[in-house]
């Protein structure tokens, strides 16, 4: 069967929150399997943002400090997810389960943020937009 790679417009947010996610799926992920898909799914994103992506190194470092504050999030968002689902595993829904399940929602806030932010920064016509109130 022919190998199929479907390729869509994407905005460059969305491009630097899935190779974050892949990194910390690489660094965690252990099956060797599920490693090599990682791996080359990850390879392919990097190439595509080395391409797309200015040289400018003002630039570069500006985004360099945005992915790095995506991974963050996103380490938190994976961290809490494990959390919550071993709460709920145990039937333990007490205030660590409440606790993770707010902070998942705070740090994905502060990922959408960041992901705006390198969108704007590159004059993105694709901008994720949030439908929810504001509620902190």
């Amino acid at each position: 069967m022919k190998e199929t790679i479907i390729l869509t417009p994407t905005s460059p947010g969305e491009l630097i929150d899935k190779i974050t996610i892949l990194q910390i799926k690489k660094e965690r992920i252990q099956h060797p399997e599920r490693l090599a898909n990682i791996v080359r799914e990850l390879t392919m994103l990097e190439e595509t943002k080395e391409n797309y992506f200015p040289k400018d190194l003002g630039f570069r470092k500006k985004i360099a400090e945005l992915e790095s504050s995506l991974k963050k999030s996103n380490e938190e968002i994976w961290n809490m997810g494990e959390k919550i689902r071993e709460l709920g595993e145990a039937k333990n829904f007490n205030q660590a389960f409440n606790n993770a399940a707010l902070g998942i929602h705070l740090s994905n806030d502060k990922r959408a943020a960041a992901k705006k932010e390198i969108n704007l920064l590159l004059g993105s016509s694709i901008i994720e937009e949030k439908s929810y109130k504001h509620w902190k």
